[in-house]
Formats: structure tokens, C-alpha cells, sequence
């Protein structure tokens, strides 16, 4: 299901966002994958067994695999999906089009208040 945030995207908007969503996707799953690498070596090593890669490739996929898949692929607000991915350095806000960007205020202004209400140190 759509967001009506969404909806209201025109065509061309809505696909220079997933796009950003995609590169999001990639990078986001590239550097979870990069300690699963780090696994991979150690099995290369003789440092744990296949039965521990094994175990740590189920957990990966059970675990960050599945969470970055819901996250960039289930029905989002393409906008807080964009703002929250420049915001985790997944993507540069420099990348952002400039006709999108009036598309992403609103998001923008949410997180930099919700930003501004937070306690320090949190």
C-alpha cells in the first residue's frame, strides 16, 4: 500500500527517489556485508570451523540481510526513506537532484526537529 505522501509524488520525482533509495539499498548492504567478509577470511584462515561461517551466514541472513531487504523494499515514505538514508551517510544530500529536493522538506524539517528536541548525550 502507498503512502499518500507517496501517491502524491509526480512520476518522475517518484523515480529519481527510488533510485536514491536503490543506491541506499546497496551501500547500506555492502557494508553489512563487508563484516561478513571479515567472516569469510577468518574461515580462509583456519580460525573457525565451516559450521561457525555457516552459522554466522544464517545469522547475517537472518538478521541485517533481512532488515536492510524490509527497509529499502516494503511500501515507505520514499521521502523520510531518502532523508533518514542521507542522514546515516548512505547516500550524499549533495546527490539529491534539485528538483526533488522541494520534495524532501518536510522530511528534512522533521528530523532536524526531532534532532533538536533530543537530549544530548542520547
Amino acid at each position: 500500500m502507498m503512502s499518500e505522501m507517496e501517491s502524491e509524488l509526480p512520476k518522475p520525482i517518484k523515480r529519481v527517489l527510488r533510485d536514491l533509495a536503490d543506491r541506499a539499498h546497496e551501500v547500506a548492504l555492502r557494508n553489512a556485508l563487508s563484516d561478513l567478509g571479515n567472516d569469510f577470511d577468518l574461515w580462509r584462515q583456519g580460525d573457525i570451523d565451516s559450521f561457525e561461517l555457516a552459522h554466522r551466514i544464517h545469522r547475517f541472513h537472518q538478521g541485517p540481510d533481512r532488515q536492510i531487504h524490509l527497509r529499502y523494499t516494503r511500501s515507505v515514505d520514499l521521502p523520510y526513506l531518502i532523508v533518514q538514508s542521507v542522514r546515516e551517510g548512505l547516500i550524499d544530500r549533495d546527490s539529491i537532484p534539485e528538483d526533488a529536493m522541494p520534495y524532501l522538506e518536510s522530511a528534512f524539517a522533521l528530523f532536524h526537529e526531532l534532532d533538536r528536541r533530543e537530549p544530548a548525550g542520547s
